[in-house]
């Protein structure tokens, strides 16, 4: 049972928060670049003696979807150095992972699923589950956090959708063939621990915030990924953090402001030096007022969107 739930947190790792993005922003240019360009969000920051590309993925696809374009292969062969957002795929990443699930994903004895949701939340929950073969028996042991999670992924890979066709899968096979150096830019036991940080009230605004889109997830995960494959920032604010932003403002404090935040100070040790990089993260931390983008440009490095 154990080893079910790390699975489960270590593809949400990758799904993150399936995908989020911000649009709106003051100080970089989120102008979409020209039609033969189209593609999935990525932006060049820039200064005297370095270039860090940054580009927007969707962690979990369909298999076999094709997104690569000319801007992408060209930006990955000039770097030399490519980070991601998280190692989960070594053998003490997936370790940490299982500990720190077990230790704040599993309710106490006597506490169960629907307890903590309530009967409507609960019904709800269980109505989604059940329309993709999966009792609510097998939900009733995990807290709200993990059981969104554990929901989400198995309702992605129902419809065809595998973390092994995510963009960090054909990103991190790109770096390996070219023999780039791989770094990462926090732990996954420090993604667990956000998620799990969150109050019993913010956890379950998050939880009302998220359920909503399984409710006719094949309409909803046609315009996500459309939005995300032709760079289309609006129609994914829309979709997927508009209301996050709005309805559970702690958990988006938590899990994207607080961690663009660390992210753009790592970025700028990097600026600091004369390499290039290619970093590779969860688009909504790349989209919007008080994303990643929108920090560096706001500390004057030269940012340009280039697909």
């Amino acid at each position: 049972m154990m080893q079910k739930k790390a699975i489960f947190v270590r593809s949400a790792v990758l799904a993150g928060l399936l995908l989020v993005a911000a649009c709106g922003q003051k100080n970089a240019d989120s102008k979409s670049p020209a039609a033969a360009d189209a593609g999935p969000a990525m932006w060049s920051v820039s200064d005297e003696n370095s270039t860090i590309y940054l580009f927007g993925t969707f962690h979990i696809l369909p298999k076999g979807s094709k997104w690569t374009t000319k801007a992408f292969d060209d930006a990955m062969a000039q770097t030399p150095v490519t980070l991601t957002e998280v190692d989960t795929k070594s053998l003490a990443a997936q370790a940490s992972m299982a500990k720190v699930v077990a230790e704040l994903g599993v309710n106490p004895p006597g506490v169960t699923l629907s307890s903590t949701l309530g009967p409507d939340r609960a019904a709800h929950f269980s109505e989604i589950a059940a329309r993709y073969g999966l009792p609510m028996s097998n939900f009733e042991q995990l807290k709200p956090w993990l059981a969104m999670v554990a929901l989400s992924v198995a309702v992605m890979q129902k419809e065809g959708f595998e973390a092994d066709s995510g963009a960090e899968e054909t990103v991190l096979a790109r770096a390996a063939k070219e023999g780039d150096t791989v770094d990462h830019l926090e732990s996954a036991e420090y993604q667990v621990r956000a998620l799990a940080s969150l109050d019993e009230e913010e956890i379950l605004a998050d939880f009302d915030t998220s359920i909503d889109q399984y409710d006719d997830f094949d309409a909803y995960a046609e315009r996500v990924l459309t939005a995300w494959t032709t760079g289309d920032v609006a129609t994914l604010e829309q979709e997927t953090l508009a209301d996050m932003r709005v309805k559970a403002p702690d958990s988006f404090r938590i899990l994207i402001t607080d961690r663009n935040s660390n992210w753009a100070g790592e970025i700028e040790k990097m600026m600091a030096g004369d390499q290039d990089y290619f970093i590779a993260v969860g688009a909504g931390h790349l989209i919007g007022e008080g994303s990643v983008v929108d920090l560096l440009a706001t500390k004057g490095y030269k940012v340009e969107r280039v697909q």
